[in-house]
């Protein structure tokens, strides 16, 4: 029977149902539920062909499932067809999958899609049956065909049932992806076990993680979390799914601050670390109050200062002042309340600040003064005079604290001498503002990268030394190292440059390809260099994953 669909045309978006639709949508599954159960009669054939499973392409012919707390029994191979569905019908809704699944034309795409829902919930078999020709690296086509799905199984007993038994029973991984990504726009809680398993297979990781925070299930949180802290650090397309699925971690409600909260504190993978940041931060405000009550507590300057970092980067007039309160409330705390507020991008907070730099004895205490001004206030000279005397301070090379700081506020004459240290200095003058040179602004990256293209080669390696501490680059980098490498340059600066490339190869902003690489390799006559590309290439960022988890062969 045809069942009547939500009129949601973004089914698969967050908050698509209101609380009461999702109580109505309950109220009529366990409606079909008994309608059906009322239905079922017994059968004698029927019931002699559970004795022994039949397996067809990888699945069990026909297996039992246990759905809204009624037992059934659901063909998962897929080969037979609804008994009220006639060949002709059919051809019908495989010709439109065909176009949904091959046609460029989006418009195409879409009414194809129509046809389809027109056959109701019968057309849920044939799209399981058919899903192999849908390749789900194509985002748009991914997003149709889930869509579908979801509008033909949202207020359908019998198409969440199917989902159901192919998350627990199923062998193939088309029908298994395709289930966990429905399960997760119907809001489908009884799949949650299931998917949490299957996303122990990295191919089903992200899908899984994706329909998780869809589903908002808050007993899916402390094992989600357990899952992203045994990711393998080397599988960065997983990692970089997860960093940017992280944000709709605020789905799950405030009851999951603790949990992620306490993954965030005791972590010790940084591979993860981006992924928990992002998580813990978009609770925002619902945050505050754990974060607040461990800013009292917490003495532990390892654990204290991500914490203020998180409390600064929520960039919040609440959190802001908690830190501001905070800062005079605990001494002992202050220098990792001044990295907080140093995230704030809060200029109100400057005051603060210039107090503790002009009045404090302690020379840390003054470095981080120093950084936090560079990080709040770029390009705002009407800072310098405050930071300039400061050049003059040689303990603990604050003066190169202050150089940074002048440089981000814009005093040219102040990159000058960056420079000139960077590539002159002494090896521990040199150190200092490597670590300092990748958090700068894009703008003096790249006038820092445009250097080496006029400075001798020796001197070159330092400045490409210091940009391989930056986790990301701007574009603009890219054009630069390939006109040094056109310069054919020492072995030793070309290999630099190699590292550079290919630890930001892959990545959403990339220098260079990995293609100059390759190139390189075929090109290069020195052995050293030839046998450190090698290493180079094997060790860059790869593109795992890529492969469609609904395409395989058959």
């Amino acid at each position: 029977m045809k069942k009547e669909l939500p009129k949601s045309e973004l089914l698969y978006e967050k908050d698509v149902f209101s609380k009461e639709d999702e109580e109505q949508i309950q109220e009529e599954l366990l409606r079909q539920a008994e309608k059906e159960e009322e239905g079922d009669g017994i059968d004698d054939d029927f019931f002699s062909s559970l004795s022994g499973p039949s397996q067809e392409d990888g699945n069990e012919k026909l297996v039992e499932v246990l759905y809204l707390g009624r037992i059934g029994y659901v063909d998962i191979s897929f080969e037979n067809l609804d008994e009220d569905m006639d060949e002709r019908e059919y051809r019908e809704i495989l010709k439109s999958l065909e176009v949904m699944a091959y046609n460029e034309d989006v418009q195409m795409r879409r009414d194809a899609s129509k046809e389809v829902e027109k056959y109701g919930e019968k057309a849920i078999t044939v799209i399981f049956r058919e899903c192999r020709k849908f390749d789900i690296s194509d985002e748009p086509r991914k997003n149709e065909l889930v869509h579908l799905l979801s509008r033909l199984t949202a207020r359908s007993y019998k198409g969440r049932k199917i989902m159901k038994a192919v998350l627990e029973k199923a062998n193939s991984s088309q029908h298994i992806a395709l289930s966990i990504m429905g399960a997760g726009a119907v809001r489908e809680s009884e799949a949650v076990p299931s998917i949490l398993k299957h996303m122990a297979t990295p191919d089903f990781f992200s899908i899984g993680m994706e329909s998780l925070l869809k589903i908002r299930d808050i007993n899916s949180v402390d094992p989600l979390i357990q899952l992203i802290m045994n990711l393998d650090g080397k599988r960065n397309d997983l990692i970089d799914q997860a960093i940017h699925l992280a944000p709709r971690f605020s789905d799950f409600g405030p009851e999951a601050v603790k949990p992620v909260f306490d993954a965030y504190v005791n972590n010790q993978k940084k591979s993860v670390r981006p992924i928990l940041t992002r998580a813990l931060r978009s609770f925002k405000e619902d945050a505050i109050p754990v974060l607040s009550e461990v800013l009292k507590t917490e003495t532990d300057d390892m654990k204290l200062t991500p914490i203020c970092i998180t409390l600064g980067a929520l960039k919040m007039p609440f959190s802001t002042n908690l830190l501001v309160e905070a800062f005079k409330k605990y001494p002992a705390k202050r220098v990792s309340i001044i990295r907080g507020l140093s995230h704030t991008r809060d200029l109100a907070v400057l005051p603060v600040l210039i107090k503790e730099l002009q009045t404090t004895p302690d020379i840390r205490m003054k470095q981080e003064c120093l950084r936090a001004l560079s990080y709040l206030s770029d390009a705002d000279k009407s800072l310098i005079p405050i930071v300039k005397p400061y050049l003059n301070e040689k303990r603990n090379r604050l003066y190169l604290d202050a150089l940074n700081c002048l440089v981000r506020l814009g005093d040219q004459e102040a990159f000058n001498k960056f420079v000139d240290i960077l590539i002159h200095g002494e090896e521990g003058e040199q150190y200092v503002l490597q670590k300092h040179l990748p958090t700068m602004s894009f703008t003096l990256i790249v006038k820092m990268a445009e250097k080496m293209l006029t400075c001798p080669d020796d001197k070159a390696i330092l400045l490409v030394s210091a940009l391989q501490n930056a986790n990301m680059l701007p574009r603009e980098v890219g054009p630069i190292l390939q006109k040094k490498l056109n310069q054919n340059p020492i072995p030793a600066l070309k290999l630099e440059i190699y590292r550079l490339i290919g630890k930001h190869v892959n990545k959403k902003r990339e220098v260079l390809s990995q293609d100059v690489l390759y190139q390189a390799k075929q090109e290069e006559t020195n052995p050293r260099v030839v046998r450190e590309l090698d290493q180079i290439i094997d060790n860059m960022r790869k593109e795992k994953g890529r492969i469609s988890t609904i395409r395989e062969s058959v």
